[in-house]
C-alpha cells in the first residue's frame, strides 16, 4: 500500500512538472513572436483603410491580395521593421458568405507567418 502511495505522488509531481514546462514554453514563444504579430496586425489595419479608399471588396468566395509595397505607396505604412531588420508582407482579404476576413502575413528574417507564400 505504501508503494502505491509513493507511486501516486511521483506521477502527480511528474504531471505537474510537465504542465509547468509546457506553460513556460508557451509564454516564451508568445513573447518571442509578439513583435511579429504586431506587424501582422499593422498590415491588417492598413488594409482596412486601403480597402475603404479603393472600394476593394471581393465578391463572395473571392480573395484579394495587397502587398506591403502597395500599402507603402498609399502612405498607409511607413516603417515595417523588427530589430532594425526590414520585413516583407502582404494581406489577404477574403469574403466568405457575409463576412470579410483579413489575414496579415509577415516574413522577417527567420520568422514567417504560417501559410506565408513567397
Amino acid at each position: 500500500m505504501k508503494k502505491m502511495k509513493y507511486m501516486s505522488i511521483i506521477w502527480g509531481m511528474l504531471i505537474v512538472g510537465i504542465f509547468i514546462i509546457l506553460t513556460l514554453f508557451g509564454f516564451f514563444y508568445k513573447s518571442k513572436t509578439k513583435e511579429y504579430r504586431a506587424l501582422e496586425e499593422k498590415l491588417v489595419e492598413a488594409e482596412k483603410k486601403y480597402a475603404d479608399q479603393k472600394f476593394l471588396y471581393p465578391e463572395s468566395g473571392m480573395k484579394v491580395k495587397t502587398t506591403l509595397q502597395e500599402l507603402k505607396e498609399e502612405g498607409l505604412i511607413t516603417d515595417f521593421k523588427v530589430k532594425n531588420q526590414e520585413c516583407e508582407g502582404y494581406v489577404i482579404l477574403s469574403h466568405e458568405s457575409t463576412v470579410f476576413e483579413y489575414k496579415g502575413y509577415v516574413h522577417c528574417g527567420e520568422y514567417k507567418t504560417k501559410g506565408y507564400e513567397e
